[in-house]
Order: structure tokens, then sequence, then C-alpha cells
């Protein structure tokens, strides 16, 4: 055997075992992407079911206030006491899942939590303001009385659309978030099917035509 096949021969054993670490590090590293954006889904699913709820409860509870506020010698501070603190309990969670998504956020290295698309603070807010215009609604028929129960109902409304606009946002973050992960994967596997066909017609291309026999 000549000193150039000895070189080919080890090129090609190099060059074999230098793809093999490759498809395999390849591989690893697609795995860890794409277990990041799952778990960047479920996020975002855990963050809107929490919205969604904390919607619904809103709405339930704004209605409920109002028919104590309707009932002649009633006081609703009981009603929006524990409102808030029902309020406040939906806030925590939502406070707890955006330190968890900042976390992993950290590890997998995203330039942006996937779930960061919630301001818990601005609900507060919103929250703080609803319960002052309830606080202060003035009670009984009088002008005076409609106009403080509407500007309550006006201040419902603007938290619930609060509400809905980060649901809509973290909506967003669930269909980027897909669209990377799927890109990731289109990526690995046209790596993959170019390294299939050269593993393939390699040998075949570089094989030597054998001579004719006389």
């Amino acid at each position: 055997m000549s000193l150039l096949q000895k070189f080919n021969g080890t090129f090609n054993l190099v060059g074999r075992l230098a793809l093999t670490i490759a498809v395999t590090m390849g591989t690893l590293v697609t795995l860890y992407l794409v277990s990041g954006s799952v778990k960047a889904v479920e996020d975002i699913d855990l963050t809107d079911d929490t919205l969604a709820e904390l919607s619904q409860f809103v709405a339930e509870g704004h209605a409920s206030i109002r028919r104590v506020m309707a009932t002649p010698g009633s006081s609703a501070d009981a009603a929006l006491v524990g409102f808030e603190k029902a309020v406040e309990r939906r806030l925590a969670r939502l406070r707890a899942i955006n330190e968890l998504v900042e976390k992993r956020a950290a590890a997998y290295g995203w330039a942006e939590p996937a779930g960061g698309n919630v301001d818990v603070q601005r609900l507060e807010q919103e929250g703080r303001a609803y319960l002052t215009a309830g606080v202060a609604a003035p009670m009984g028929g009088s002008e005076e009385s409609a106009m403080g129960l509407h500007y309550f109902d006006l201040r419902a409304k603007k938290l619930m659309v609060t509400v809905s606009a980060m649901r809509d946002r973290t909506e967003a973050a669930r269909a980027q978030v897909l669209g990377g992960a799927e890109e990731i994967v289109a990526l690995a596997c046209g790596f993959g099917a170019l390294l299939i066909a050269y593993l393939i017609w390699y040998p075949v291309l570089a094989r030597r035509p054998q001579p004719e026999l006389q």
C-alpha cells in the first residue's frame, strides 16, 4: 500500500469520526433547544391559564359586588375585601411563574423570557384603582351614586381589558416560541439529510473503476 493510499484511508477515517462527532453534538444541541422550547410553552400555557382564571373571577366578582351595591341598606366592604384577597392570590401565582420563567431563560440562554409579557405590576395598579373606585362609589339612588357606579363599572372593564391584553401577548409569545422550535427542527433535519446523502454517496463516488480484463 502506497503512502498516498494510507493518507487517504486515514483522512477518510478522521473525516467519518469528525462527522459522527458533529452529528452527536448537533443532536444534543437540538434536543436541548427543543426541550427549552417545550418548557417555555408550558410556562406560557400556565401563565395563560392563570390569566384566564383571573379574567373570569374579575367578571364574576364585579357582578357579585354590583348586586350587593344594588341591595338597599347593604355594604360592599366585605365583598371588596374578599375580591382584593382573591386577586392578590392570583397575582402572587403570576409573580411566581415569572420568577420561574426568568430562571429557565437564564438556563437556556433565551434572549428574552418567554413569559415576560405579563406585567404583574400593571395588573396590581389596575386592581387598586378598581378597589378605590368601589370604595368611593356612593350608595343610594342619587345622581352622584349613579355616576360613581358608572365609574366603578368602567374600572372593572379597564381591568378586564388589561388582563385580556396580557393574554394576547402570551399567545404571541407562544407562536414565537413554536416558530423558533420548528426552525430548529427543520435545520437539524436538513443537516441530517445532507449527512446521510454524503455517507451513502461518498463511497460510491470515491470508488475507482476496476480495469477491464483483457
